[in-house]
Parts: C-alpha cells; sequence; structure tokens
C-alpha cells in the first residue's frame, strides 16, 4: 500500500485512528491529509498518537511522509514546502509518480511539541499535541477569531481585517470610541487589541509584564494569503521562532509594512526571536484559547512548546485545472 487518505481528519479527529492503524499495517508510504492545516493539524496528532501504542512502538516504525492538499483557507505548510494545484490534482499526481516510479521531492520541516494542561468537565486534563505555528494569545489569536466569523475566509479577508484595524484604532483606542457608534469602527481595534493574561518563558526567562498583546510562536516560517509573512527566524533547523511582547496597538500598527515583507518585528517591548522553548500560563479570570494551525484549543491554563520532530512532506506540484470555455 503506497498511499492512504483520510477525509476530513479535523472533524472526526479519534475516530481516524483505527484507519490510522490501518496504515501503518499495511505500510502505506504517504499519508495524505484531504484539507488544509488543521487537516494536517489532526492527522499529525493521532499518528504520533499510535505510532506509542504497545502494536507499533517497538517495531521501529516512523511517521510516513504527509501531505495536506490545500483545501483549507489559508494552506501555510503547504505553501512553505511548494505544493501546488488542488485536492484532486494534488493526489493524482502524487499516483502517477508513485506508479511512473518517477522521483518525488521530499522536504522536511521541524514541528513543535506542545504540552498542555486543559480544563475539561472542570478536571485538569494533561494534552499533547503538534503543530507548525500557534497564535497563543493576544492579536494574533484576537485576528483569528475575527477571521473565522467570516463566512468564507480568504486573502480578502486577512485584508479587510487590516484594514478595519487600521481605520478603528484612531476611534476604538481614544476617547471618541464614546461617540455615537459608526459601524464597527468604535470597537474593532480595541477587540484586536485586547491582551492576553499570561506569564510568559521563554528559554527558562521569565519576560516583564503580565498583559501581553501578542504571544506567538513557529517552527516554519508563513505566508498568510500572500498578504502577511512571519516567522522568517523557524525556517532554521532546530529552533522556532517567537514573536512575544507587550507592545502598543500603535507600535504594531507600524510594523504592518514589515509584517508584509515579512521582516524581523521591531519596537519597544516586541520580542521576535529564535527559541526553543516557550511556556505560558493563564494568571486572570479568563483561560487561553490558544490557536494551533488554525484550530482552536478552549479552556486551556498551561502550555509549553518544544521544537518537535523533523516531518517529511513530498513536494508535489500538480497541474492547475483548465477553467472551461464559457
Amino acid at each position: 500500500m503506497e498511499i492512504g487518505v483520510i477525509t476530513n481528519p479535523n472533524s472526526r479527529k479519534n475516530r481516524n485512528k483505527p484507519v490510522l492503524r490501518e496504515f501503518l499495517r499495511k505500510r502505506a508510504r504517504y499519508w495524505v491529509a484531504d484539507g488544509g492545516d488543521g487537516a494536517l493539524h489532526w492527522m499529525l496528532r493521532m499518528g504520533m498518537e499510535v505510532l506509542q501504542e504497545d502494536e507499533f512502538i517497538d517495531q521501529r516504525f516512523s511517521l510516513p511522509m504527509t501531505l495536506p492538499t490545500k483545501g483549507g483557507t489559508i494552506d501555510f505548510v503547504a505553501n512553505n514546502v511548494g505544493i501546488e494545484g488542488d485536492a484532486e490534482g494534488i493526489l493524482a499526481m502524487l499516483r502517477s509518480n508513485i506508479e511512473d516510479s518517477k522521483i518525488i521531492i521530499e522536504t522536511e520541516v521541524d514541528s513543535m511539541v506542545i504540552d498542555g494542561i486543559q480544563m475539561v468537565d472542570g478536571v485538569e486534563t494533561p494534552f499533547r499535541t503538534y503543530g507548525f505555528a500557534s497564535a497563543a494569545g493576544g492579536i494574533g489569536q484576537r485576528f483569528y477569531s475575527k477571521y473565522y466569523q467570516h463566512d468564507d475566509p480568504n486573502p480578502r479577508t486577512i485584508m479587510q481585517i487590516v484594514a478595519n484595524t487600521v481605520a478603528s484604532a484612531p476611534i476604538a483606542l481614544s476617547p471618541l470610541s464614546r461617540m455615537p457608534a459608526i459601524g464597527n469602527l468604535n470597537t474593532f481595534a480595541k477587540e484586536i487589541f485586547a491582551p492576553t493574561e499570561c506569564k510568559v518563558t521563554l528559554d527558562g526567562m521569565v519576560l516583564p509584564g503580565s498583559k501581553f498583546t501578542g504571544v506567538h510562536v513557529a517552527s516554519m516560517s508563513i505566508n498568510l494569503g500572500n498578504v502577511l509573512r512571519f516567522f522568517g527566524k523557524a525556517d532554521q533547523p532546530g529552533l522556532m521562532n517567537a514573536i512575544v511582547g507587550t507592545p502598543s496597538p500603535w507600535s504594531i500598527i507600524r510594523n504592518i509594512p514589515r509584517m508584509a515583507r515579512g521582516e524581523e518585528m521591531k519596537g519597544r517591548n516586541i520580542l521576535d526571536r529564535p527559541c526553543r522553548e516557550m511556556t505560558l500560563e493563564a494568571t486572570g479570570h479568563e483561560l487561553l484559547e490558544p490557536i494551533i494551525d488554525g484550530e482552536y484549543y478552549r479552556n486551556v491554563k498551561r502550555l509549553t512548546y518544544h521544537v518537535g520532530p523533523r516531518v517529511r512532506i513530498p513536494k508535489v506540484i500538480a497541474p492547475k485545472a483548465e477553467r472551461n470555455a464559457a
């Protein structure tokens, strides 16, 4: 068996474990997640859990090559690797290359292993997951909240959120916010820049501050719809890139051109640096709601990010589907 395909893994989660066990038993070389970043996230998490089961842990099994099919709204993992095409074309090209014994280019990327404590029915419950990029708190987490409120989030949505934030800031962040409402301009920027109350420790160093405007970390650089680019330092093997701090909203707005160019964030109280470990703990009345690879994790008390295993991803380039003539 060469290819195993999981359809919609992020909606079925644990029910896919029997399928992944069968993939391992049949020695499937490629695991295909029919979807985007979130689908790959859940397939990776479930796959790593299955590999730790008694049946497989002593047989020297390793995680097969994993392939997202660009079925998400951002697809930063596929774009980072250089995968092109739609889901049907990507799968067809992979199958064709295998059948024709063509060389399939393999890319290795760092992942993050993430250990957390989540409140489940009032009980502290430990969990472990894996991922590539996380908006753990502050502006990144608020951005994704706005992004997923849209019926069809896409790159235009990213531009709209950025534009709304900049337009809203002079009103929402000043006494003008108390004036009669002008659409959502009285509140939008204030919601986007709402800090997260937490304690952040980076490579053993406790960072100053208790309310962070942003807490973000990734094991690869990401491109959000060719609009914003972050985490360039994460492309160094064996390192993550943390972007953390307590900058003012205006300092963040001044960094938007750098975000568009993928450059290092600059300014007072902004830390944009490589790291190997980051821990954050909720300290306020609200628990954390980190987003990992576009997936929400709710009611989290504590999270620790480490550099995780290298993940092999085939670089599949499928021709673009031809549009039907009018």
